[in-house]
């Protein structure tokens, strides 16, 4: 039964003694948007996944801790763990017996850790610009490639002064030392055009993590303990039909070690966008969207 498109709007569940917020959109077969869990919410990408709410209900699901969803009172439970068993929860709430799940960056971390756990439940699977705890054991050619990747992009004058910031501000170790919500986005913001193959799109991320509440307390929390949660070694018991997006010019989350993830995923298929970084769905939208809904609409 998926009664979930009797529910258009927003709504909030009680989960493990907390309200956390989610929002109907759409109408069609479900697709459940998981978004980091480290604090920045579900409104970006409500804000540019609307043409996918043609053909699909869209559920956009701020977790815990992020956005408008309530923060636990113990920070040590913002965690891949209790994310996974709050989207449980939340299929549960809804009536899903079957869900296609799309995660992005962290939230693909959150959704292989769901699949894994939970894969009886999903009838489709989008890991984009998954984030990946774990030893992938890649080698030189992954590497070379990576290296490749990052010479074309410092030719570029927003990303090479995004990268001299972020080097000298000490890399991500540098968002421990951070002291509220507000220097958290101003410390986002200054970095967004690595994110980017093309930096003319960085003005509205960065105008989104200026003007949005992002928590410092999440990001800790969560930086802290990815770790317990690894998939890498996990990946071949996931057989659900299984899509990878990524883009070529993603340094963090690298096409590279992606095409490792469906080597390990048994059937899984890759979808590379040569002209993206983190932001496929942004930078090549016509492609990303009809890709995704081509594969939600497969059988396989």
């Amino acid at each position: 039964m998926n009664n979930v498109n009797s529910t258009q709007g927003e709504h909030t569940v009680h989960v493990d003694g907390l309200d956390l917020w989610y929002r109907v959109r759409g109408k069609g077969p479900v697709l459940v948007v998981q978004p980091p869990g480290w604090g920045i919410g579900v409104e970006v990408y409500e804000q540019t996944f609307s043409p996918l709410e043609r053909d699909f209900t869209l559920v956009y699901f701020d977790p815990r801790g992020s956005g408008k969803s309530q923060a636990p009172a113990n920070a040590t439970d913002l965690n891949v763990g209790c994310f996974v068993e709050d989207l449980e929860a939340l299929r549960v709430h809804l009536g899903l017996d079957s869900f296609a799940l799309l995660g992005h960056s962290h939230g693909g971390l959150i959704a292989l850790n769901y699949a894994i756990t939970y894969q009886r439940y999903l009838s489709h699977l989008l890991p984009v610009e998954a984030q990946l705890v774990g030893d992938l054991k890649h080698g030189r050619d992954v590497q070379n490639e990576e290296q490749r990747i990052f010479s074309e992009l410092v030719k570029d004058a927003s990303f090479a002064e995004a990268m001299k910031f972020f080097q000298a501000a000490g890399s991500f170790g540098a968002l421990f030392q951070l002291k509220s919500d507000s220097e958290f986005s101003t410390f986002l913001a200054r970095i967004m055009p690595l994110y980017l193959k093309n930096s003319d799109h960085a003005p509205n991320l960065q105008e989104y993590v200026r003007t949005h509440k992002l928590s410092l307390t999440a990001l800790i929390e969560t930086a802290s303990s990815d770790e317990r949660f690894p998939v890498a070694d996990r990946l071949e018991t996931i057989k659900v039909p299984t899509l990878i997006l990524n883009g070529r010019y993603d340094i963090f989350c690298t096409a590279a070690r992606a095409s490792i993830v469906q080597e390990r995923i048994p059937g899984s298929k890759l979808a590379v966008f040569e002209n993206s970084g983190h932001f496929p769905w942004v930078e090549e939208p016509d492609v990303f969207f009809a890709t995704v809904t081509s594969f939600l609409n497969s059988k396989s």
